[in-house]
């Protein structure tokens, strides 16, 4: 999906009627999770395609399950951002006061 997404980007889903064009996570049989862009929608089924033209994608061009919509993406992060690392630090720290919770109720 570059060069909007660049492989290890943290994304935020939103499961919501996800439209035409919206980028999407689904976790599809045979590919696991995978980030693609909305190309058509039926009722019960989507067509992904993808942002790279260079690269091609099997699970791009053919209809899949809607049961497999994760979400509607929100958001992204670089992971080599400041911003992350950021997250990352408040991430740290909710696990901790989360484990002091812990042992307190135990």
């Amino acid at each position: 999906m570059t060069p909007l997404f660049a492989s290890g980007d943290l994304v935020g889903t939103f499961n919501s009627r996800a439209k035409i064009g919206n980028v999407v996570v689904m976790d599809l049989p045979n590919y696991g999770y995978v980030l693609k862009r909305l190309e058509q929608v039926r009722k019960k089924e989507v067509m992904l395609c993808s942002d790279n033209k260079e690269i091609f994608s099997s699970c791009c061009g053919v209809w899949q399950s809607k049961n497999h919509l994760i979400g509607k993406v929100l958001f992204k992060i670089n992971l080599n951002s400041k911003a992350s690392i950021k997250l990352e630090h408040s991430l740290q720290k909710l696990s901790g006061i989360g484990k002091k919770i812990t042992s307190k109720l135990c």
